[in-house]
């Protein structure tokens, strides 16, 4: 099966459109590396999170039902790991909490400690947690996100010093890298009282003898940027570089930040300056590709790319780049070499042409070319993108019979994502109450998906069946309590459609707390907010979500709150927006109906 994460996008993850967007296609080729927005580093960092973002956090190891994956020995400790899921499925979050961490203290298997974090943190006991957490860095010392879960529930209790202490060791377990203090300041960032925060930024620099270097300047601008201080982050940053001028970490996320502040020479000419050091690096050759094509500089960006290393995916990008720039001649041009060209992977130049392919229209040669990966990790994602494009063309029935054909495969994968598009097909299509059977079917064939029951829900909220949607949601909270994801689509559902904001905001806030850089996270806090009369913290979130993701459903939130609270004019040009780039998103259009707006 594919790496494909079902819970990273919030509320509307498994419904992503079918539809081929050129424009959402380009920008996803070439700037997922280097976004405008601020950075999270590659463990993933959003605390307090608990959901596998270090080499010994095996994903595993919890298992559908919540269980750890190692039995204990000792018949205390079982009897309270069992007491522990036995609460916590009845719905009992507090005794469950005090169960596990009661087995953590009395057992030496980091598993169980682990498990107890994750369930503290599910249900909010952030005391609680900083000891199952700190009782699992103790078992587990080599593992990062124990020591990461630690310090960030400590930090919510006001234990200081004892976060320190995690952070410290998190520097020492990375060698003191720029991505470990990305993961340091982080954390520091989600500290209630920032002054605090600075305060042990300060310690930790001045015990390691680097207040004054380069990374203390990056790790200070880290903490001011996640402060929502860009500006004072893009001074600090300045500095490192100063300080450190070949460090491309360092060049890249000046760049970022003088991007956000709107300082294009700038921000392209840190971007330069890291890409001249790191010229072989791949994807931020193509990141800087298009942040060169998005401020005008569409020949330089051509050029680059041209010189890059022809790879399959180049190619592609290559191809969409032409077509974003309305040279559809160099485009087919660029197709039919590609056909012509030779490369290591067979399968790889396949896919890649399909997607070409796709890109430029040429659908019935799209599907053939699809219809040629059949090995490799590509192969799922090609013949799930055959029933679609069957679907696009019109042929729905035809698509429906190739994902059934799909599901005779051993494969559970397979199986899994052929339901899951046949539901996304019928959808699309507004059949939304066959696609619901679809998904019930699909629950009988497989019962252990979570990914079937989480869009199972996702479908029943948008059907307005909030019953079943909560029924479902809830199970997967209980099988995943860290999924926030379930977390914020359950509490949406509540604020948009009951009247049960307070439970709402409770689990959105949950959410939050799990992932405060993902856009609809962000979006829901400003939608709870909105439903509670707190207009002024409502904008103030919306308006986050908005520079986070320019996503149609956020600009008719954002656009609600304004009206409502009298800014008209900009309520007015943020669903201009929106319109611009999806003027048929129902959300978009149901609010300017409901509140009798025409443009």
């Amino acid at each position: 099966m594919s790496n494909r994460d079902w819970f990273t996008s919030g509320k509307r993850v498994s419904f992503a459109t079918m539809k081929y967007s050129l424009k959402l296609m380009f920008a996803w080729v070439l700037a997922a590396p280097l976004l405008y927005g601020c950075a999270t580093d590659s463990h993933g960092t959003r605390a307090p999170s608990t959901a596998g973002t270090a080499h010994a956090d095996d994903p595993q190891a919890v298992t559908a039902g919540g269980q750890t994956g190692t039995e204990p020995t000792d018949e205390e400790v079982m009897y309270r790991v069992f007491a522990g899921e036995y609460l916590g499925s009845e719905g009992d979050m507090e005794g469950a909490v005090e169960e596990y961490l009661e087995a953590a203290l009395r057992s030496d298997d980091a598993e169980i400690a682990k498990r107890a974090t994750r369930v503290a943190y599910a249900a909010e006991a952030w005391q609680q947690a900083a000891m199952a957490a700190d009782r699992w860095a103790l078992l587990d010392p080599g593992n990062v996100t124990a020591h990461e879960s630690a310090a960030a529930a400590m930090l919510l209790v006001g234990d200081y010093f004892g976060a320190e202490y995690q952070m410290m060791s998190i520097l020492d377990l990375m060698d003191g890298s720029t991505e470990a203090w990305m993961l340091v300041s982080g954390l520091l960032s989600q500290a209630g009282d920032p002054g605090q925060a600075g305060d042990i930024l300060e310690e930790i620099l001045a015990s390691r003898g680097t207040a004054d270097n380069a990374y203390s300047m990056f790790a200070r601008s880290q903490l001011a940027v996640r402060s929502q201080n860009i500006r004072r982050g893009f001074e600090l940053a300045r500095q490192a570089v100063e300080l450190d001028p070949d460090q491309v970490e360092f060049l890249t996320w000046a760049g970022r930040l003088a991007l956000n502040l709107k300082l294009t020479e700038t921000g392209l000419e840190y971007i330069r300056r890291a890409w001249r050091l790191d010229s072989q690096n791949h994807d931020l050759t193509l990141a800087f590709a298009d942040l060169l094509a998005r401020n005008g500089r569409e020949e330089e960006a051509r050029t680059l790319l041209r010189d890059m290393k022809q790879t399959p995916d180049v190619m592609l990008s290559r191809i969409l780049f032409e077509l974003s720039a309305k040279d559809r001649p160099a485009a087919e041009q660029l197709f039919s070499e590609f056909e012509e060209m030779e490369f290591d992977d067979d399968q790889e130049k396949i896919f890649y042409q399909a997607q070409s392919a796709e890109a430029l229209g040429f659908i019935p040669e799209a599907i053939v070319l699809y219809g040629g990966v059949t090995t490799g990790d590509r192969a799922m994602a090609a013949a799930i993108r055959i029933a679609e494009l069957m679907a696009i063309n019109g042929d729905i029935e035809a698509a429906r019979q190739e994902l059934a054909r799909l599901r005779t495969a051993a494969n559970p994968a397979f199986k899994e994502e052929s339901w899951l598009a046949e539901a996304r097909i019928l959808r699309e299509a507004g059949r939304k109450e066959e696609a619901f059977q679809v998904l019930d079917e699909a629950i009988k064939n497989m019962p252990r998906s979570v990914a079937i029951l989480y869009t199972h829900a996702l479908l029943a909220a948008e059907l307005g069946w909030v019953d079943i949607a909560e029924k479902d949601l809830r199970l997967v909270i209980v099988s995943q309590p860290e999924n926030a994801a379930a977390l914020n689509a359950l509490g949406y559902t509540l604020a948009d459609q009951t009247e049960r904001y307070e439970e709402a905001e409770a689990l959105i806030r949950q959410a939050y707390i799990l992932q405060p850089e993902e856009a609809s996270i962000v979006d829901s806090m400003g939608w709870i907010a909105y439903r509670l009369g707190r207009l002024q913290e409502s904008i103030q979130f919306l308006q986050k979500a908005w520079r986070m993701d320019r996503n149609p459903e956020i600009a008719a939130h954002l656009g609600e709150v304004l009206w409502v609270s009298g800014q008209r004019d900009a309520a007015m040009t943020i669903w201009g927006e929106g319109r611009s780039i999806d003027r048929d998103n129902p959300v978009l259009v149901e609010t300017l109906e409901r509140l009798e707006v025409n443009f």
